[in-house]
């Protein structure tokens, strides 16, 4: 993957999704994830069905968890009051709905991702998975506190992450020749993550807001490229 145009058009999407043009953002969060699905495809012949599959699905569910994320960022914010006075039976408002959406589409990406990681020897390590669902709790707890009816989405997606890192930790520990890039990836994707609900509840100032969208949509193109790229390369003989 030619990595400056892969860093001029993730620049191009963070910026336009951090200032806040929906247009623009529309037209340019596609692009980082295409240029990877484009360099991972180049290499379909050597990986199994199965891997292809996998790696598949994986670009597919993150590229429509990103549309959702996208209309998640732009739709109308209700204030925690008014969201608190709705009945149980209402409706999620629009925007807890799309977040909802994004988060149970990047679930199935997460689990693509560790089935192809355990396909390459990676086990889960309590070692490592206990930081990260540790620090997983944190947003588990400002969700339980201002939007509870997104926990029995947002909680399993969660598990999910941490998993994924988990793995990617493992296989660095054992040796893989993607482990190093695999393990960056999969933390960078948990920082990002962390930082969407504490961007959205927990910090008003415009700067910080818009300082915290540059951090979400930079890590996250960089830990998808990252994971993507690891696994693409075939390390296991035979198919």
């Amino acid at each position: 993957m030619n990595r400056l145009l892969f860093g001029a058009v993730t620049a191009a999407a963070t910026a336009a999704g951090a200032l806040g043009s929906r247009r623009a953002a529309s037209l340019t969060k596609p692009l980082p994830m295409l240029l990877v699905a484009g360099a991972a495809a180049r290499g379909w012949r050597d990986r199994s069905v199965l891997d292809n599959t996998l790696l598949a699905t994986a670009i597919g569910t993150s590229m429509i968890g990103d549309r959702a994320m996208l209309l998640e960022e732009f739709s109308p914010v209700e204030s925690d009051d008014e969201v608190r006075r709705r009945p149980v039976s209402a409706p999620l408002t629009a925007k807890d709905s799309r977040l909802a959406w994004g988060a149970t589409f990047f679930a199935g990406a997460q689990l693509s991702y560790c089935a192809l990681m355990a396909r390459r020897g990676a086990r889960i390590r309590g070692r490592s998975l206990a930081p990260r669902m540790a620090a997983l709790g944190e947003s588990a707890a400002i969700v339980a506190y201002h939007r509870p009816r997104l926990l029995p989405v947002l909680g399993p997606y969660g598990n999910t992450l941490a998993t994924m890192s988990a793995l990617a930790a493992d296989l660095d520990h054992r040796g893989d020749p993607s482990g190093r890039q695999l393990r960056i990836g999969g933390l960078l994707f948990l920082a990002s993550d962390l930082t969407i609900l504490n961007r959205r509840h927990l910090i008003d100032h415009p700067t910080l807001r818009i300082a915290g969208e540059v951090w979400v949509l930079a890590s996250y193109f960089t830990a998808q490229a990252l994971l993507i790229d690891g696994l693409s390369k075939e390390t296991r003989p035979g198919r």
